[in-house]
Order: C-alpha cells, then structure tokens, then sequence
C-alpha cells in the first residue's frame, strides 16, 4: 500500500495524473508555480523524488532528461482515501459519512437517484 500525500505533493500529483503521457521536470516546475504557490527548483525536485520514493510516480530517461509517469491511479488514490477518512472519523460507518457530508446542505433529486442507484448496484 503506498503513503499518503502531502498538500504539495497532491497538488503535483494532480498535474502528473492529468498527463500519463509523461511530464518533464520543467512542466511540474511551471505548474507547481501557478496561482499563489512559489516553489523553488530543488523543492519541486524534493517533492518529485518523495513521490517516487512513495511509488506514486516513476522516472524514465537520462538524469536530467527524466519524464514522470503516475504509477497509481487517481481513482485508486482517491478510494484509498475516502475509506481512509470513513474509517478514522466516522468509525467505518458510511451512514454516519453521509449524515455529516449532508448535514449543511441538501441533495438535488439528482443526486439522491444517483446514490440510490448505487446503493442498488453494490448493496
């Protein structure tokens, strides 16, 4: 099972799983410093080298030519997490998941026959 990730690394994540045909230190380095975010070289190198470390993310190429690839699935990441979170803090309970997710907001119709409808498929 591979770890979770920081904000920094999430963020970077999102920009290497929005492009699996691989991406250049460069382009990781440009999109980690859009918006509000200012990240120096080495930082983004540091981040880059956790994810592969961590097995999010593979290197291919010469040293300084390396394109990273996603080695796990955003879906993969993203259900990890989820059962991550019902688990720690709502006892494994999705009742108790959805009550709190619902709490300060209402569900269009939609919404309510799209998770009845998936209630249906895996209950």
């Amino acid at each position: 099972m591979f770890g979770k990730l920081t904000e920094k690394e999430y963020t970077i994540m999102k920009y290497i799983w929005d492009n699996p045909e691989g991406v250049t230190f460069n382009e990781v380095y440009i999109y980690a410093n859009t918006g509000d975010s200012r990240l120096q070289r080495q930082t983004v190198n540091t981040h880059l080298h956790h994810l592969i470390e961590k097995g999010f993310v593979k290197a291919e190429g010469e040293e300084r030519r390396h394109l990273y690839y996603p080695l796990i699935p955003r879906a993969e990441y993203d259900n990890m997490l989820a059962e991550h979170v019902v688990e720690q803090l709502f006892d494994g309970s999705l009742k108790k998941f959805v009550a709190a997710l619902t709490s300060n907001r209402s569900l269009t119709s939609q919404e309510v026959s799209e998770l009845k409808a998936l209630i249906k498929r895996r209950g």
